[in-house]
């Protein structure tokens, strides 16, 4: 069976990783900051594309194409920069500060968008 999130319930959790990234250092905690900010611009890219198209792609995969075809291409780049923040940490060993910081400022831009 496969259940679709509910647009609240997608900010509900999107706000709870926000929460978490608090906790954070950008220094120390590169990885996981990096991570969640992943995950915290799916959830909330979800709340985007419901509240502006009716709909909304719930998963990662697949999730920059489908903003860029339902007309939401600046999302689509920002989420797409932070694809790209995670491949570099994992493979390139290219992360530290200030990936996190771009990071959290990609997300500060998306839920910006919301608003």
């Amino acid at each position: 069976m496969h259940y679709t999130m509910r647009s609240e319930d997608h900010r509900v959790k999107g706000e709870r990783l926000r929460r978490t990234l608090a906790k954070l250092q950008s220094g120390d905690d590169y990885e996981v900051v990096i991570e969640t900010c992943y995950a915290a611009a799916v959830q909330f890219l979800a709340v985007l594309s419901q509240g502006r198209l009716g709909r909304h792609h719930d998963t990662h995969k697949g999730l920059a194409r489908f903003l860029d075809d339902a007309g939401l291409p600046e999302a689509a780049t920002r989420f797409r920069d932070l694809e790209a923040l995670r491949a570099s940490r994992f493979y390139g060993a290219q992360g530290n500060g200030q990936a996190a910081k771009f990071a959290r400022e990609v997300l500060d831009a998306i839920l910006a968008a919301i608003h």
